[in-house]
C-alpha cells in the first residue's frame, strides 16, 4: 500500500505539474503575442503613413531595422524593405501569404496573423494597412511584419526552466511523499505487529494509541475494543469449558456410587445371595438410590438451565411476605421448631424486582438444608433488613455450623463439608450452587457466615429497584 500511495501521489503531482506548466506556457505565449500585436498595430499605422508619403513624393523610405515592409500600389511596382541582418537571421515572410492591393477592405487594418518564413523554424507576425490619398482614395497597401523569434526563444527558455524544475520537484515530491506515507503508516505497522502477536496466541496485546482524532487512532481504538471483547469471550469460553468438564467429572463421580450400589445388589440377587426375607429391604435400597439419583439429575438439569439463562421474568415481590411464607414452610416441615421473622425496619413491606419462581427455589433449597443438617426442634430466625441499594434476607440456624475455611467453598458444585453432609444424608451437593446461580441472575449475592452462638447464617442480598 505504501508503494501504491507514493506512486499515486507522484503521478498526480506529475499530472498537476504538467497541466500547470502547459497552462503557464499558454498564458505566457498569449501574453507575448498580444504585446507583439499591440506593438505591430501601433507601428504599422505610422510606417504605412510614412511609406505612403514617401511613395507619393518619390522619396526613400526610412524603415525600422527589425521590421519587414512591403508596399503594393497602382502606380509603382511592389517594393520590399528589410534589414539584411534581420533577413539573415529570420528570413523574410512567405510572399504568397501576404495580402495584395484590393484584398483588404478600404480604410481597414487587418487582424495580426502568423505567417511562415523563408527560413525554416521562423515565423512572422504581419498586418496589412491600406494607403490612400488626401481625398481618401486608396491607391495601395502596406504590409508590416515583425519576427516572432523573440517569443519562440522566450517560450523555449521557459520550457527549459520548467523541465529542470520538474526534474527537481517531482523526485523531491516523491521522496517527501514516501517519508510522509511511511510516517503516517507507522501506526498500521504497529497494528500489524499486534496482529501477528495475537495470531501467535497472545490475546492480551493491545494497540498503543497516540491520538484518537485520526482515522488510524479511531481504528486502533475500535480494534482494541474488539480485542477486549474477543479476549473476554475466549476467557468465558475457557471457563465454561472448564466448568462443564468439572461438572461432568463431578456428576459422573456422584452417579458412580449409587449405580455401583444398584449393580452390586443386582449381581448379588442374581447369584442368589439375597434371602427372600431381605428382598423388601433390598428393593427399598433400590428405591432410595434411584430417588437420590433422580434428585441429583433434576438438580443438574436445573443448574444447566440456569447457566444457559440470561434473562429473568421479573415482577414485584414483597420480601416481607416472602419471609413469612418461608417461616410457614419451615413450620410445616418441622412443627417442633421455633421460627421467628425479625424485621430491622419500621415498614410493613420491602419490594424487590425478582423472578418469583426462581427465588422460591432459593427459599426451598435453604429451608431443605436447614431441615436436613440441623437438629430437629432447633430455632431459626429469618431477618429482613436493607441498605441504601440492597435488600437483605438472612436465614439463621443454630445447628453444627460450618468452619470459616469451608464457608467460601460451600457454593461450589458437589461440595460437601463433612460427614454430617454426606451422600447418605440425601443431599446432592448442588443446593447452594443453585442458590448462588439464581442470585447471580438477579445481580445479587449469596454468602455464608457463622451465627452468633453457633450455626450457619445464609445471607441473600437483592438489589433494590431504582426510583
Amino acid at each position: 500500500m505504501r508503494t501504491r500511495l507514493v506512486t499515486l501521489f507522484t503521478a498526480i503531482l506529475t499530472l498537476c505539474f504538467t497541466f500547470a506548466i502547459t497552462a503557464i506556457l499558454g498564458i505566457l505565449q498569449s501574453h507575448l503575442v498580444s504585446q507583439l500585436d499591440t506593438e505591430l498595430k501601433i507601428s504599422a499605422k505610422s510606417v504605412a503613413v510614412e511609406a505612403s508619403s514617401s511613395l507619393l513624393r518619390n522619396e526613400s523610405t526610412a524603415i525600422p531595422t527589425n521590421y519587414y515592409v512591403r508596399i503594393d500600389s497602382l502606380s509603382e511596382p511592389t517594393e520590399e524593405f528589410i534589414n539584411p541582418t534581420i533577413e539573415e537571421h529570420y528570413g523574410h515572410p512567405n510572399r504568397d501569404t501576404l495580402l495584395a492591393f484590393g484584398d483588404i477592405p478600404e480604410n481597414s487594418i487587418t487582424t495580426p496573423t502568423s505567417i511562415g518564413s523563408s527560413l525554416p523554424g521562423s515565423y512572422w507576425r504581419a498586418v496589412a494597412v491600406p494607403i490612400a490619398t488626401a481625398d481618401g482614395k486608396q491607391f495601395g497597401v502596406v504590409t508590416v511584419a515583425l519576427p516572432m523569434t523573440g517569443i519562440s526563444k522566450t517560450l523555449l527558455n521557459s520550457i527549459t526552466y520548467f523541465v529542470i524544475l520538474t526534474l527537481v520537484v517531482i523526485p523531491l515530491g516523491a521522496f517527501g511523499s514516501f517519508a510522509m506515507v511511511r510516517h503516517s503508516l507507522r501506526p498500521l505497522r504497529r497494528i500489524e505487529t499486534v496482529a501477528a502477536q495475537i495470531a501467535a496466541g497472545d490475546l492480551s496485546q493491545r494497540i498503543a494509541i497516540r491520538t484518537s482524532t485520526t482515522e488510524v487512532g479511531s481504528l486502533s481504538a475500535s480494534l482494541n475494543k474488539m480485542l477486549t471483547q474477543i479476549e473476554q469471550s475466549m476467557d468465558q469460553r475457557d471457563k465454561a469449558r472448564e466448568r462443564i468438564e468439572r461438572f461432568i467429572s463431578d456428576a459422573s463421580h456422584e452417579l458412580r456410587t449409587p449405580l455401583a450400589t444398584l449393580q452390586g445388589y443386582a449381581q448379588l440377587y442374581r447369584m442368589g445371595g439375597i434371602k427372600s426375607e431381605n428382598i423388601s429391604d433390598v428393593m427399598g435400597r433400590f428405591e432410595s438410590e434411584a430417588t437420590r439419583m433422580n434428585h441429583l439429575v433434576e438438580d443438574m438439569l436445573r443448574l444447566a438451565r440456569l447457566d444457559e439463562q440470561r434473562k429473568t421474568v421479573k415482577e414485584s415481590v414483597d420480601l416481607m411476605s416472602f419471609a413469612q411464607t418461608a417461616a410457614l414452610d419451615l413450620k410445616a416441615l418441622d412443627a417442633t421448631r421455633e421460627v421467628e421473622v425479625i424485621s430491622a425496619m419500621p415498614w410493613d413491606e420491602l419490594i424487590i424486582e425478582a423472578d418469583k419462581d426462581q427465588i422460591s427455589q432459593v427459599q426451598t433449597n435453604i429451608i431443605s438444608n436447614i431441615v436436613r443438617y440441623t437438629p430437629a426442634g432447633s430455632p431459626v430466625e429469618i431477618v429482613i433488613d436493607r441498605t441504601d441499594e440492597m435488600a437483605i434476607l438472612e436465614f439463621r440456624d443454630h445447628g453444627p455450623g460450618i468452619s470459616a475455611e469451608n464457608q467460601e467453598r460451600v457454593f461450589g458444585r458437589f461440595y460437601r463439608v463433612d460427614k454430617s453432609r454426606s451422600r447418605e444424608s440425601g443431599g446432592s451437593g448442588l443446593g447452594l450452587s443453585i442458590v448462588s446461580s439464581i442470585m447471580g441472575l438477579h445481580a445479587g449475592k449469596a454468602s455464608i457466615s457463622s451465627t452468633f452462638g453457633g450455626g450457619v447464617t445464609v445471607r441473600l442480598e437483592f438489589p433494590l429497584p431504582k426510583n
